[in-house]
Order: C-alpha cells, then structure tokens, then sequence
C-alpha cells in the first residue's frame, strides 16, 4: 500500500513551480501575458475566453492520472475523477491570482499535485475515521437521545458546517442505517462517490464531536 504523502502545508502556491523538465521562470515582470490576459477574461466571463481557458485545462485529468499512475494508482477511477472536480475548482477559485510567471498548463501542474496529495491522504485515513465515528459511542448513540443528552443536537449542529452533499450521506447512513449501495440508489449516485462524500464529511465531523465528548467526561462525577 503506498504510503500517505506528508501533511498539507499552507504554502501559497508558487507560479514558477512546474512539472520536471518545465523550464522555471523568475522575475517580476510577466512572461506570459496572453496566458494572464486568457485568465482575466476568463474571470471576467467572456464567453471566448472561458471556452479557451477549458481547453487549455483539458491538461489537469492528463496531470492528475500522470501522478496516480505513477504512484501505483491509490485513487480509483471514481475518486480520480472527484478529485479533477475539486482541483478545476481550486484552479478556478484562484484565478485572478495569475500573474503570468508561467504558462497556465505549469500553474496548474502545482495545483494537480497539492489537490492529489491532499486526496491520497484523505483515503489513507479512513480506516482510522470509521473505526472512530462509526464505532465510536457519539454517532452509534446518535439516533438515541436518552443515551446520551445533547448528542442530535451537537450532531445537527455538526452536520450543518458540511456541505448538503456530505449531510445528506451521514443522515442516511446513520439516521436511517442504510447502506452504501441504498444510499446510491436513493441518491443516484455511484457507491463510490457516496463512500467519498461520507468519509469526507466525517472528516469534518470528526473535531466537533469530540470536542463534544470531551465536554461529556467532563461533567461525569
């Protein structure tokens, strides 16, 4: 099993950090204007633009296959293709950051290999997260408030800080007790991306409930 890469740093993303054999650029002036022009109009939506920069992006799935090949494919098709969601979206988000110090296809090199690390990391952990929250008396108590007063509310209050995809994965499985495959069929989705959105919302969840068990112990004689 490959090992986990190192913990996420918070660096800022450096424009001059491409793939091997990319030539790095310096300086303060732009080396690829047409590439920050494309990207300023992109932003801004010109229609022109954005179909242009999509193509260009077209390299990201290339990227991101490229790293997990070489790795000896941790991530499978399902969760390779969430994580080119999630990196355009990075990518995306940042944009207006572009400055031209490099192309735009060396740029998002450095975001295909934070957003891949970051992703290999996440299902490396999750044995240990299920192990935590499904086994764990918080969430197994969850649906029995006598149990264990003010765990649904902590719970809810939890589940709210997710996205509703996330949610909407956690209340069935453990509101309802469903399984992976009936929350797919329910959801429409794969079963894989339904074990992605519950492994990642548990992820989140994971800091807030025990916090809330903390607090129980606490307040035992």
């Amino acid at each position: 099993m490959p090992r986990p890469p190192p913990e996420r740093t918070e660096a800022p993303l450096d424009e001059t950090s491409g793939p091997p054999g990319d030539a790095n650029r310096s300086g303060k002036s732009p080396v690829h204007e047409s590439d920050r022009d494309l990207a300023r109009e992109a932003k801004r939506g010109r229609e022109g633009a954005v179909e242009q920069f999509i193509e260009r992006m077209r390299c990201v799935p290339r990227m991101l296959a490229a790293m997990n090949s070489r790795s000896g494919r941790p991530l499978d098709d399902q969760e390779l293709g969430d994580l080119v969601q999630e990196t355009l979206a990075a990518i995306w988000k940042k944009l207006d950051e572009f400055a031209g110090h490099a192309s735009l296809e060396t740029w998002a090199y450095r975001f295909c290999a934070h957003e891949w690390a970051n992703g290999v990391r996440r299902k490396a952990r999750r044995p240990t997260l299920a192990s935590e929250c499904e086994e764990g008396a918080l969430l197994r108590r969850s649906s029995h408030p006598e149990k264990g007063p003010g765990l649904a509310d902590a719970l809810d209050s939890g589940l709210e800080r997710l996205r509703e995809s996330e949610a909407a994965v956690i209340r069935c499985r453990h509101f309802e007790d469903l399984t992976f495959e009936e929350i797919a069929r329910r959801l429409a989705l794969s079963v894989n991306t339904v074990k992605t959105r519950y492994y990642r919302g548990l992820e989140k969840l994971r800091d807030h409930l025990a916090a809330f068990g903390d607090g129980e112990r606490e307040a035992r004689p």
